[in-house]
């Protein structure tokens, strides 16, 4: 069976760019793509409990009604990039929250990767975070997070990891997210003793070529700086709620790297002990 990346929809600008990022690294790696929107049908699933028959009938009419609608809207929106890429793009309708429906999903297709959008950070979001965030950090899957920017060929991800052992936490996410691009990662060590590329974790061996080592702290607001500097097209960041509380973990709360001012695509690795 082939692998499959989930791309959230809801019918923006932004969640059509990231579309266009999944459908290049399906095409590049022969990867089939879910692209699901979430429809929370809560009130009317309210209405179809009570006890009037005549509202009962109302409320399935209601849930007919707007799935249908959905469906075409959703068909619609999937038209033109399933002219360009075949039919590799499969529309799906899931019910629920944002905050569970996409973890259902993605374990129904042992997603290897998420791919979704974001509309960055407005008003009240800077203080307390964007939607984006706190629907990745409940997941345990990595994401790839697109700002509302033309797709770029990734060549060079720049990963800011805490200390060696954090980079041997994370390595076989890295390794795998390493399958979806031919091009190279800048990893940043922020603390800690340097290692050679030879003592890297098993599982990134096979692409230590493909490896360059830093060992550099980087100052606050200096993450997007960095990555800038060494030519990135994604910055790679591991997600822990404890950091985004605090500007001097990764230069910048990690919700604002979500949405940093270059309009970077974001990969976030799910938080894991280690």
């Amino acid at each position: 069976m082939k692998k499959t990346l989930v791309v959230p929809i809801d019918f923006t600008p932004v969640s059509h760019e990231a579309l266009l990022y999944a459908c290049e690294l399906s095409v590049q790696n022969n990867l089939e793509i879910v692209a699901v929107h979430i429809l929370d049908t809560q009130t009317i699933s309210e209405f179809s409990k009570d006890a009037d028959a005549d509202v009962r009938k109302m409320a399935e009419q209601m849930y007919i009604e707007v799935m249908n609608k959905t469906r075409a809207d959703l068909d619609n929106f999937l038209e033109g990039l399933s002219v360009f890429y075949g039919d590799i793009i499969h529309p799906l309708i899931a019910h629920g929250t944002i905050y569970e429906a996409f973890n259902e999903v993605a374990a129904k297709f042992q997603a290897p990767l998420i791919v979704m959008g974001t509309h960055g950070i407005v008003g009240m979001q800077h203080v307390f975070g964007s939607k984006a965030y706190k629907v990745i950090i409940n997941s345990p899957y990595p994401f790839l997070v697109v700002q509302e920017r033309s797709y770029n060929t990734i060549n060079t991800v720049y990963l800011a990891m805490k200390t060696v052992s954090q980079l041997a936490t994370y390595a076989d996410d890295i390794a795998n997210f390493a399958g979806f691009f031919k091009g190279n990662f800048v990893i940043n060590i922020l603390a800690g003793q340097a290692e050679t590329l030879d003592t890297l974790p098993g599982s990134l061996q096979p692409v230590k070529d493909r490896i360059t080592m830093q060992y550099n702290p980087i100052k606050p607001h200096d993450v997007v700086f960095s990555a800038h500097e060494a030519g990135a097209d994604v910055i790679g960041m591991c997600l822990d709620e404890a950091d985004n509380v605090s500007p001097d973990v990764y230069g910048m709360t990690q919700d604002r790297v979500l949405v940093n001012n270059l309009k970077l695509p974001v990969f976030c690795l799910p938080f894991r002990k280690g």
